[in-house]
């Protein structure tokens, strides 16, 4: 199998198909009428939504390994891929790997709806109590969406 066809697979069981045409229509409307960067913020606030309302999932959470294995548990119960989380000086690296966001919403939408992501990360973050000073940010994205990179470090 070549990575081509792997990568191709991997997206086609992301998105139930009753939903992949609706997104991405919905994608594309919301694209018309509205700026990548308010849709950015949009997204950014869905995110922030999700996050509070499963940061239940990670209260038990003391390490960032533990953190890294949580989300796991998490993004995959979602089939959203997964992350992995580094220490580097002044932040954290983050690579999401599968995410969902450029098959569902088109790849065109990937600008914009990585906020989701952004926003998720962001909050969590703050719910460890990260100091208002720290942001996240996208830092990479494969065209096909499936390697997105986030930095949290300060702004």
């Amino acid at each position: 199998m070549t990575t081509e066809n792997f990568t191709n697979y991997i997206k086609t069981q992301q998105v139930p198909l009753q939903w992949g045409g609706v997104l991405r229509a919905m994608s594309a409307e919301m694209s018309s009428v509205s700026e990548d960067s308010d849709l950015h913020d949009f997204f950014f606030r869905i995110g922030e939504r999700l996050a509070s309302e499963v940061e239940a999932t990670f209260e038990n959470v003391d390490t960032l390994k533990d953190l890294e294995t949580s989300l796991n548990f998490f993004w995959s119960d979602m089939n959203w891929g997964w992350v992995e989380l580094v220490e580097e000086e002044g932040g954290i690296d983050i690579a999401h790997l599968c995410a969902p966001l450029a098959k569902a919403f088109g790849d065109a939408a990937l600008s914009w709806s990585v906020g989701l992501l952004e926003g998720f990360y962001q909050t969590l973050f703050n719910v460890f109590g990260a100091s208002d000073e720290m942001r996240m940010h996208c830092v990479k994205k494969s065209s096909d969406g499936m390697d997105i990179r986030l930095r949290f470090s300060q702004s």
